[in-house]
């Protein structure tokens, strides 16, 4: 009897045994991620690589993943050269491609290439057409209308320029649609210069000097995070000032504007974030579909995640930002990671 009782304890072993080890056999290996940057050099996309870094550096020590490796465009914002480096990563053999993309529809091919081989595909800080891809991203719309509204609103009448962002990127196409939509309301408001400042603090300054230099009345500036510092730089070269602008969230902008508060100059503001720590809330969700998880119903629309920016600064309540930069390096800018625990709450 005690035999029969052995080996019937010894079978059920084994049999748990090999049902462990059946169930281990489905379970996803720990995958290898490409990331494509799109453009870098920015203090902007720099935090952005930190931040990408940052969750990578985790998961790679927690063995949530093999590895990860970011490649970034050796001409910014040139969508050609991405199809490249997506390709690179098919043939590498990566189990993930996250991309900011620099089109939203010049990629979808070589996504579908990725796709065919069996590859997740997420889209972050921008979107893209393709389908079945998770893009992970601001209501650039929304974001942007909220700035000009501000502005418009403050101005009401006079003249603005827009100096914006990458020609082409999604991103900023759905911030030039919102700069449009605003202005329809304020016919007062007359735009006398648009162009791009390259999402870079250096040409958007060379760009504003210019627009100054041809000496028309400038009341009001339209512009992006990543740009507002070099544009507010070339008025104060020039010992001149708009009455209303978009500003960086960041430190070097804060301080000027602070300098500008304290002289009592006839000049206003608003900024709020565009979290550079999208990359690493993306990689968070990636690795998430990646294990099988599913979002919840009604997180995503069409298929995009919208991060919820709740911060909006003004002169109003200047001292909330400025508390949170005042000690931090002049190219710091405001941003953040959303949390593994939160990120979890969104999924299944």
């Amino acid at each position: 009897m005690i035999k029969r009782i052995s080996r019937l304890i010894v079978f059920v072993a084994v049999l748990g045994l090999v049902f462990a080890l059946s169930i281990g056999s489905f379970a996803q290996k720990p995958p290898v991620v490409g990331i494509s940057t799109g453009s870098s050099g920015t203090s902007w996309r720099n935090i952005m690589i930190a931040a990408l870094e940052e969750v990578g550096n985790e998961y790679k020590a927690a063995g949530k993943i093999a590895d990860y490796k970011i490649v970034n465009n050796i001409t910014n914002g040139d969508a050609t050269e991405q199809a490249n480096i997506l390709r690179d990563f098919i043939s590498q053999g990566v189990d993930i491609i996250m991309v900011n993309p620099n089109s939203p529809d010049a990629l979808n091919g070589v996504i579908s290439e990725a796709q065919d081989e069996g590859i997740l595909v997420v889209a972050y800080d921008a979107t893209v057409t393709a389908p079945n891809v998770l893009n992970v991203t601001l209501d650039h719309y929304a974001w942007n209308k909220k700035n000009v509204e501000y502005i418009a609103s403050t101005l009401q009448k006079g003249n603005v320029i827009q100096i914006y962002g990458l020609d082409g990127h999604p991103a900023n196409n759905e911030r030039i649609r919102a700069t449009d939509d605003v202005l329809k309301n304020y016919p007062d408001i007359k735009m006398i210069a648009n162009t791009t400042g390259y999402w870079d603090q250096t040409k958007a300054k060379e760009v504003a000097t210019q627009i100054i230099g041809s000496g028309q009345q400038i009341d009001g500036v339209i512009t992006q995070d990543g740009e507002a510092y070099g544009v507010l730089s070339a008025f104060l070269d020039a010992n001149k000032l708009p009455k209303v602008m978009f500003g960086d969230p960041g430190t070097a902008f804060f301080k000027e504007w602070k300098k500008l508060r304290d002289q009592g100059a006839d000049f206003k503001a608003c900024t709020q974030p565009n979290p550079p720590g999208i990359g690493g809330t993306a990689f968070r969700m990636a690795l998430q579909l990646y294990n099988g998880k599913k979002f919840k119903p009604g997180v995503l629309v069409d298929n995009t995640y919208f991060y919820k920016v709740s911060m909006f600064i003004t002169d109003e309540n200047f001292d909330v930002g400025w508390e949170l930069l005042k000690d931090k390096p002049d190219d710091y800018l405001l941003s953040e990671i959303m949390p593994e625990e939160q990120v979890a709450e969104l999924f299944e």
